[in-house]
């Protein structure tokens, strides 16, 4: 029988060299790819030749060539406007979306992805096999800029929001990765923004793509007349390997192995734990990275910091909360096999190029609960790639037995529901035309016909709101990406007698219970790191935690938690106090706390991306992608204005590489781009 089951049998034992392997089977199971090493002068082996020629693709330059099953979902972009592919990570999704950009050329494109990381992975590729065709690739764009034909936007969900307006023209090709995140819950700003930008964007674009893992049945789109391709087809195997002695057959493989491994964790303090507590003690640095390189990030950053241990000893660690250009240069080194061992999290599950021999999965938990069924599926197809491993392996404890059974369920138990059909979360995502600024709405669900309501102004109401019009309220919320329960809870925690910032900041999501760190990052009196660390491990509350640790608090707090919870958040709460008094001639909050949400805020800006010094629009827009890049304010300030003159109006950090690479004057900064 002809299945992905057998399929993979047939791969396992092609990767044996003392196996047999008919070229006949080959043909049968539509394993192309592998047909180089098999070939023959029979009926078979010539068939496959055909299909190897005849499948080249057109923009790439290895002589590619897709499989049948591949040229089978191609024809299906090629013939439909919305398409959702349901398909195993090693299938090539992406692969695909770059054959159609190529042969079809559609005029503007907008292509979503969940993490900044593989934003500038893929703008890079992009630029690389798209700029000689005329397309601009970017992802943000100077004050006043228009987006023209042949443009290409690679980004988040929150970036493409904030130019959404300038997108006059049709949008002809729509592509979101990752796209099974359209059936998360609704509980923080990215989830709003990710299903507004998808919904406002439909109506607008000639052509949608989505791209997901396998999953068999797909439930929240019916009215939307999509069509749902699925394939199980994968051109690599997996051997799954419990492991009595996991720690110990782990810390083997990461000190003798030649051969990749992924290990993954729950979070960024579970990987540092890891490394310093297992690894650190045992392993003579071993990098391959130039001494420069390891001096600017120790200088920048601090030497005691653990990704910078890390990677001093040969081994790389990747999570979210950390400098991009860090991240990219361990993928870089993962990728090209200098570096064998990455320690990682979910941040390299969404996307990000990181093909391996083996992965180990060190916890029972989350990966393994119901909920990441799909997130487990994105981590075990990093396990083996076409053109590099035949078969992969994924290795975890044998006492998580029960809990790795469940979460390896057969792709035909899993369903995917998205919430854009769902009325209650319709409402979270602050759609206004689900709104009546008059009454109450009674709503029958088309399926099950029971009968709920979708309370609108009556539920502000119940805020003590004022005076506020909702629209100008939910345009509020949208811009910000927060939900009208998250604006109740403020405004309820605003009747308090007493409340701080931070307190208001917490009904918002966008607090930590690391408050006085959160302080010292926006105090006046700390410019570098190693001053906000000296600072915070003599406290009382730090005393215990080794010096790595503190270090790493302060940088998670510096380019994660401040300027993606904490600012955004004082913004919205500025904005807000001054709708309510345009409309109440009164504040929503008292005037000690906004101050200090000013002075907090004008510190991040200041401190970090000199903002004071910086009087152009253009000019602060390179120095927040420098920022988000990892490259500190001190280090670029002088040739800020410089770059910005020489920037295109559509630009991304491609384009302020090679404004750098292309002036000798700005040598000290090429050092991030290595």
């Amino acid at each position: 029988m002809i299945n992905q089951k057998n399929r993979e049998t047939l791969i396992k034992l092609l990767n044996d060299s003392e196996q047999k392997v008919n070229i006949e089977d080959l043909f049968l199971y539509e394993l192309s790819p592998y047909y180089n090493e098999k070939k023959d002068n029979s009926f078979f082996s010539k068939q496959l030749e055909f299909i190897q020629i005849n499948n080249l693709l057109n923009h790439n330059l290895s002589n590619i060539s897709f499989t049948p099953e591949q040229v089978k979902i191609y024809n299906q972009i090629i013939e439909n406007e919305r398409i959702l592919i349901s398909a195993p990570t090693s299938f090539g999704k992406t692969m695909l979306v770059k054959e159609f950009i190529f042969n079809e050329q559609p005029s503007v494109i907008v292509f979503l992805v969940p993490t900044n990381s593989l934003a500038d992975e893929l703008i890079e590729d992009f630029n690389s096999l798209f700029k000689p065709l005329g397309y601009t690739i970017y992802d943000t764009i100077k004050e006043g800029s228009i987006i023209g034909d042949k443009s290409i936007f690679i980004g988040t969900q929150e970036k493409y929001y904030q130019i959404f307006q300038y997108f006059n023209l049709r949008i002809n090709l729509f592509v979101i990765d990752e796209a099974y995140k359209l059936s998360d819950k609704i509980n923080s700003s990215r989830e709003v923004l990710l299903n507004r930008t998808f919904i406002d964007t439909l109506n607008v674009a000639d052509k949608v793509v989505l791209l997901l893992p396998l999953v068999n049945e797909i439930n929240g789109l019916d009215n939307l007349n999509f069509k749902t391709l699925s394939t199980d087809y994968a051109p690599v195997a997996k051997n799954f390997i419990p492991l009595k002695s996991f720690n110990k057959i782990l810390l083997e493989d990461i000190k003798n192995s030649t051969e990749s491994n992924l290990i993954y964790f729950n979070s960024p303090s579970d990987v540092e734990s890891f490394f310093l507590d297992k690894i650190d003690f045992s392993l003579n640095e071993n990098s391959k990275i130039s001494e420069s390189w390891i001096e600017r990030v120790e200088s920048d950053f601090h030497p005691e910091w653990t990704p910078v241990k890390a990677i001093k000893k040969g081994i790389g660690i990747h999570y979210g909360p950390m400098p991009k250009f860090i991240q990219k240069k361990v993928i870089d080194l993962f990728n090209t096999s200098e570096l064998k061992t990455l320690l990682a999290t979910s941040s390299v599950i969404e996307g990000v190029n990181t093909p391996t021999k083996n992965i180990y999965i060190t916890t029972a938990t989350k990966i393994l609960g119901d909920k990441n069924l799909i997130k487990f599926k994105n981590l075990i197809g990093r396990a083996g790639r076409l053109g590099k491993h035949k078969v992969g392996n994924v290795f975890y404890q044998e006492l998580h037995q029960k809990h790795f059974d469940e979460a390896n369920r057969p792709y035909e138990n899993i369903s995917l529901n998205f919430i854009i059909q769902n009325e209650d979360e319709i409402i979270e995502i602050n759609r206004e035309e689900e709104y009546n600024s008059t009454k109450t709405n009674d709503v029958v669900d088309n399926k099950t016909g029971d009968e709920f309501k979708i309370k609108t102004q009556g539920y502000l109401e119940d805020s003590n709101y004022g005076t506020v019009p909702i629209e100008q309220i939910s345009l509020l919320l949208n811009n910000f990406g927060f939900t009208i329960k998250q604006f109740k809870k403020l405004v309820d925690y605003c009747k308090k007698p007493e409340i701080n910032l931070f307190g208001v900041l917490g009904t918002l999501q966008a607090s930590d219970p690391d408050i006085f760190s959160i302080n010292v990052v926006l105090s006046s009196g700390y410019v570098t790191i190693n001053e906000m660390v000296e600072n915070l491990r003599f406290q009382n509350r730090f005393k215990d935690k080794s010096l790595s640790k503190v270090v790493s608090i302060v940088i998670k707090m510096i380019y994660n938690v401040v300027p993606h919870k904490v600012i955004p958040a004082i913004e919205f709460i500025i904005e807000l106090n001054e709708l309510y008094r345009s409309y109440n001639s009164q504040f929503l909050l008292k005037s000690d706390i906004m101050k200090e949400a000013n002075v907090k805020r004008i510190l991040f800006y200041n401190k970090f991306l000199g903002q004071d010094s910086l009087k152009v629009d253009s000019s602060k827009k390179i120095m927040t992608k420098l920022f988000e890049f990892g490259i500190p304010y001190l280090r670029a300030k002088e040739h800020i204005n410089n770059i910005a003159e020489r920037i295109p109006n559509n630009f991304s950090i491609y384009d302020i590489r090679k404004v750098i690479f292309d002036d000798d004057s700005m040598y000290d900064l090429r050092i991030y781009f290595e």
